[in-house]
């Protein structure tokens, strides 16, 4: 398997393990009157952002993986977006208020490093995409 193929598998594989990681609380905490949504809301666009463009990325490295678009092509707006998915992430993830995070039940605890899981998935997006950059250009 060459890095032109191994590079968007590794993208989408990381856009979906960030996708799943930001379903993940409202799947595991069942307590009602959490703050879920004072923490996914936090900051000037919220995780809503993240999770659109990593959707999108799916779809531009599907686009790069089964060769339907120049690779350079896939792998430019592949780069910008995953550099911008990356961006709002760590917005988001500076912009969430501590406190909140300490009003989830104690069964919920994990929640303080969830912020960071998602940011940590978010970093590999444009990592995969500059590789396949690198691949393709």
């Amino acid at each position: 398997m060459t890095l032109a193929d191994a590079a968007p598998t590794a993208g989408i594989a990381a856009c979906v393990a960030l996708l799943a990681a930001l379903v993940a609380p409202f799947l595991l905490i069942d307590a009602p009157g959490t703050g879920l949504g004072v923490y996914y809301s936090s900051g000037t666009l919220g995780v809503g952002g993240v999770a659109f463009l990593a959707v999108l990325l799916v779809v531009v490295f599907l686009s790069g993986k089964q060769e339907r678009r120049s690779g350079d092509t896939v792998a430019g707006v592949a780069v910008v977006a995953g550099v911008g998915l990356l961006a709002l992430a760590t917005a988001w993830a500076l912009a969430v208020d501590v406190r909140n995070l300490y009003s989830f039940p104690a069964s919920a605890d994990w929640i303080v490093y969830h912020r960071w899981l998602v940011l940590a998935l978010a970093a590999l997006v444009p990592a995969s995409a500059g590789a396949y950059a690198r691949a393709v250009v």
